[in-house]
């Protein structure tokens, strides 16, 4: 009789298939490559991201320096407003009219006018309103004599305008 040759139970043809599977993936070299690129790229952010936080965090610690440095010279220059405030107030109270006569008669030999030989009045005269008024306003006597409409209108524009400025 004949023996029937049956492969079809034999798993050494599986095992050896088994074996070539486990074996690719751990001498494959190009995993470990990419895991290291992967670690580079994270490490370069992670330094980028944190000088980027120092900057700012610099910046930040400039900026409050500097608002520090104008705190200071608000208070600084209301101590010396206030004090110039108490010194023009001491002058004021030191210089008063009896004392400023008594040094200008006793130091600078000043005297009084002779009311009969000394005294000399002058007479000033006011300028005439009539220029004045011809710069300031539009309308003068001859837009008056013409046509006391016209000048009205003018009269009121020109108001108008005073009072928008």
């Amino acid at each position: 009789m004949l023996r029937a040759d049956n492969s079809a139970y034999d798993y050494s043809r599986y095992e050896q298939l088994e074996i070539e599977q486990v074996s690719e993936p751990i001498a494959s070299p190009r995993k470990k490559v990419r895991k290291k690129e992967k670690h580079k790229t994270h490490l370069m952010s992670i330094l980028f991201v944190f000088g980027l936080s120092i900057f700012i965090i610099s910046r930040y610690a400039l900026i409050a320096e500097v608002n520090y440095n104008i705190k200071n010279l608000e208070r600084e220059y209301t101590t010396v407003v206030k004090e110039n405030t108490d010194l023009n107030v001491q002058l004021m109270k030191s210089i008063s009219l009896e004392t400023l006569e008594k040094k200008a008669i006793e130091e600078l030999g000043m005297q009084y006018p002779d009311i009969q030989n000394q005294t000399a009045y002058v007479n000033v005269e006011m300028p005439l309103q009539s220029n004045v008024s011809e710069e300031h306003d539009f309308y003068n006597i001859d837009d008056l004599q013409e046509n006391k409409y016209i000048a009205y209108t003018k009269a009121v524009i020109n108001n108008i305008l005073n009072v928008l400025d």
